[in-house]
Formats: structure tokens, sequence, C-alpha cells
């Protein structure tokens, strides 16, 4: 592929610490087949627990531990296992409450979890996420932005009390929006070195734009969550990270944006980020977008989540999208039709989660 990289993205849904501490568990195994079956050279997985925050075997970081157990180890007769030599895991946002308690969410109760984190989650660093590469990671140049105010994005969305919002909704008060954080997970933006050249993979899973009632709470996070790349890319100064450093991306920097960013381009959502920040933005390569038969089977060929039966809810919300110096030479989605499940493929596409793998071929 010369100087080009396959770069996948996988929301392997709520995959925990004792899952893949140890060989053995069903979802797992069924999720590293998927992964073999392509064998990405750069690999994110959403919702992969967080076990250093959450201080469970601590002395194995869960992605290594799914490298070892699951990855390198062959899933059927026809794979082989891969080697990941180059792993990152970094703390997440969700589970973890401010030093000072609030009540986010407005039950009465403060500095409780999950409700009263920075982000939803039972325990710190629950619904994490970690990336796999083949290639080497400029560990010195990365950048995670995971303590970002939300308040200190111009022109943000965030409902604060007393700005025309509803008291009966969610909402921060003044002093809450000195401490609340934009990003729900993180925002990691991780130099890898692609046969010489630099690429940035950057790495987010905004919040879902529901479960908030009024005020469109999570809905105006998501919005904001999403354009949050979209600013960095370009370049634009207001932005910080987690070391101090401000401002965005070099203009000449290559990049590819990779996760679950729970936002659809079909405009369902009043807000639609993925419309305003992904697919109406120069800044990002969507002409060539993962398909799969089982999504065109279910009247969506470009869909990455199934949310329940043949007739259920189909979804794209998962990404793999360059910039616009590179170029997508393949990509799909990992998700067989009913009548033509080659291997019987289709059974661990079920088990491993409700998202579809997503890959793409991408060069300079």
């Amino acid at each position: 592929m010369g100087t080009g990289a396959r770069y996948a993205a996988f929301n392997v849904i709520e995959l925990e610490t004792e899952q893949v501490q140890q060989p053995g568990d069903e979802q797992a195994e069924a999720a590293a087949r998927i992964v073999q079956e392509v064998r990405p050279d750069v690999l994110v997985v959403n919702e992969l627990t967080n076990n250093l925050q959450e201080g469970e075997y601590t002395d194995t970081a869960n992605i290594d531990a799914f490298v070892e157990n699951y990855l390198s180890v062959p899933q059927c007769e026809h794979l082989e296992g891969i080697d990941y030599p180059h792993t990152l895991q970094p703390a997440s946002n969700t589970g973890v409450l401010p030093d000072e308690e609030f009540d986010f969410n407005k039950d009465g109760r403060a500095g409780e979890r999950p409700g009263d984190a920075y982000g939803f989650g039972e325990y710190p660093g629950h619904y994490a996420f970690a990336v796999a590469s083949r290639h080497p990671i400029d560990e010195d140049g990365i950048r995670s932005f995971r303590e970002f105010r939300w308040a200190d994005m111009p022109d943000n969305l965030l409902p604060v009390e007393g700005d025309g919002v509803d008291e009966d909704g969610l909402y921060l008060t003044e002093e809450e929006t000195e401490v609340y954080r934009l990003s729900s997970k993180t925002h990691i933006d991780m130099p890898i070195c692609v046969a010489g050249e630099t690429v940035h993979g950057l790495f987010a899973h905004p919040t879902p734009p529901t479960f908030d009632g009024e005020n469109n709470f999570n809905g105006r996070w998501n919005h904001d969550e999403v354009r949050f790349f979209a600013d960095y890319v370009a370049g634009e100064g207001y932005i910080y990270d987690d070391g101090g450093t401000a401002g965005g991306l070099a203009d000449d920097a290559s990049y590819v944006l990779l996760g679950d960013m729970n936002a659809a381009p079909d405009g369902d959502r009043p807000l639609d980020p993925a419309g305003k920040f992904l697919f109406e933005n120069e800044d990002f390569t969507t002409d060539r977008l993962p398909t799969s038969p089982g999504g065109a089977q279910r009247g969506n060929r470009y869909a990455t989540r199934f949310g329940g039966d043949i007739e259920g809810v189909v979804e794209q919300i998962d990404y793999v999208l360059p910039s616009p110096d590179l170029s997508v030479r393949d990509s799909a989605a990992v998700w067989p039709s009913e009548d033509s499940d080659e291997r019987g493929l289709l059974s661990d596409v079920r088990t491993a989660s409700d998202h579809r793998l997503v890959w793409a071929d991408i060069e300079a």
C-alpha cells in the first residue's frame, strides 16, 4: 500500500475488565474475530473500560490484555493473530467526579455517579476507549483535551441557568460551568508514524444526543463535542490541551478522524452536527464512506449500528474520515447480509456489538 495504512473503528459495546484480562470471553472472542478478518493497522476500540482508572488488574492495561488474550490468538482456522506493539489507553472523564461535589443532573443529590460525573459512568474509566497500532506512536506528540472546559468554546450551546433554559430540564449553574468539561470521554490527537510520514489519529466518543429531556442537554453536548475536532483541524486558537499548549492542528497536517461520533448525517436531529461539521466540511473527506450488505438489506448501506430486529433502527454514526490530502482506496463496514453470511461471520457480528466495525485503506 506504499505509505498507506488500514484504519478501523469498532464500538465493542461495554467491553469490561474481567472480560479481556483473561481468555475465554464470548464477546471478546467475537470482536477479535471481526478485527482479524479486517486486519487493520490502526484500531480504536470504543467502550473498552480503562482498568487503570477503575483500579482493577493494574499491571496490564485492558487494551494490552485484549491484544494478548484475543487479538494475537487466531479466532478461526482461516485466521491469523495480530500483534499490536503500540497501544494507547487514555484516561476518560466517564465516572470521574469533580473535587468539589456538584449536582450536575439536578436530582437533588450532589457528588453521585453516574449523573454527577464529568462523563456518564458507574465508575472511573467506564465506557472509555483505547487505540492499538502496528505503526509507531509519537508519544511525545500526543495531545489530550480531557480537561478542556465546555464554557471555553466560543459560541457554545451549553444550557446555563437563567439563560432562557427550562428549569425542568438539565442545565448547569454558573458555578458548575467553571468546572464542567466538554469531552464526555476524552479527545485525543495521537500522531502515528506511517512509512516515515506523520498522520494524526483524532479519537473521541461524544455523548449520545438522547436521554436528556427538556433543553436537549445531551444533544447540545454532542453537537459541541463533534464540533471540537472540526475546530481543531481548522486551527482555531481558543483550543488548549491538558498540558496547557494552545492552538489547533497545523495547516499542513495529515489526519484521520476515527470513532463512534454518535452523530448521523440524516438530519433527524435538529442540531445536525454530523452534517455541519463532518459532511459539509471540506476539512474531512466523506465522498467514499464504508458500506455493507447488511446495512443495505435494512435500507441504509452506510449504516454502522443496528438498534433492533430486521425492521429496527439503523444509523450511520461510526466514522473513518481522512484529511483532504489523503485518499481513501477502499472501505467497508463488517456486516454480512442474512443470505450471504461468509464463514458464519454474522453470528460473531451480532455477539460482539450492536455497532459494526468500519475500516478504510488510506494513503497519501
